[in-house]
């Protein structure tokens, strides 16, 4: 069974869509930093400029801390702290314990109630 032209044009236009989801074309590249990019994916990644985009985003996002979860972080810490301060005061500032004891003129102690 032959394939019709309608066939291979539609399976052209599938191929096509897959290849430009995962195609990318940069351009106004200064020239040391194109020129350091390709020696990375020559060197590290055997030309494979799309692993060698890859491992650099991977690194980036492995450097550079969201600035949401940086606060997030620090809030967390904050908050810990303050319930530590909470209970170090609460701590200081609660009434000793009266004991049911009353010291007697000879020097003894005596337990009441």
């Amino acid at each position: 069974m032959e394939r019709t032209e309608e066939q291979i044009k539609k399976e052209f236009d599938e191929n096509w869509e897959k290849i430009k989801r995962t195609t990318i074309q940069i351009s106004r590249i200064p020239e040391q930093y194109k020129t350091r990019f390709m020696e990375i994916a020559e060197k590290e990644f055997s030309k494979d400029y799309g692993m060698c985009l890859r491992e650099l985003i991977r690194t980036y996002d492995g450097i550079y801390v969201n600035p949401n979860e940086e606060i997030l972080a620090k809030i967390e810490i904050l908050a810990s702290e303050i319930s530590s301060l909470k209970e170090q005061f609460a701590k200081h500032t609660q009434e000793p314990k009266k004991e049911n004891t009353k010291q007697m003129a000879d020097g003894s102690i005596k337990r009441i109630g």
